[in-house]
């Protein structure tokens, strides 16, 4: 039978405790590390240093609105608020005082009953 390859996980140890045996390689920076210093992130083995800098990336906030800040996302809010109570109010306003005394259904309905 052929020797295994030296480069295997299985001869190598671990970077950061040389007396153990190496479990995985890491998919950042290609170390060998043994089970205990490696973890599973989307079916692929990091290290601890590799997976904080994988997963930081993603906590990072987005600038939304196309970097409009949210100060200004609050006033456009309220703007937009005040505006649809405004045209609300004049329509309101618009409306014949004779819909408010009953008169126009008067109009409507037939006169016999």
């Amino acid at each position: 039978m052929p020797a295994a390859p030296a480069s295997s996980p299985a001869h190598t140890s671990c970077f950061l405790h040389p007396q153990r045996e190496a479990a995985a390689r890491c998919v950042g920076c290609g170390r060998a590390f043994c089970r205990e210093c490696v973890t599973a992130l989307d079916r692929r083995m990091y290290c601890a240093a590799c997976f904080k800098e994988k997963t930081s990336k993603k906590l990072k906030s987005r600038r939304d609105w196309f970097l409009v800040t949210t100060s200004m996302q609050i006033v456009t809010g309220l703007f937009g608020l005040w505006l649809t109570a405004y045209f609300i109010g004049r329509l309101l306003v618009e409306i014949p005082s004779s819909f408010h005394e009953g008169t126009v259904w008067e109009k409507l309905t037939p006169q016999g009953r």
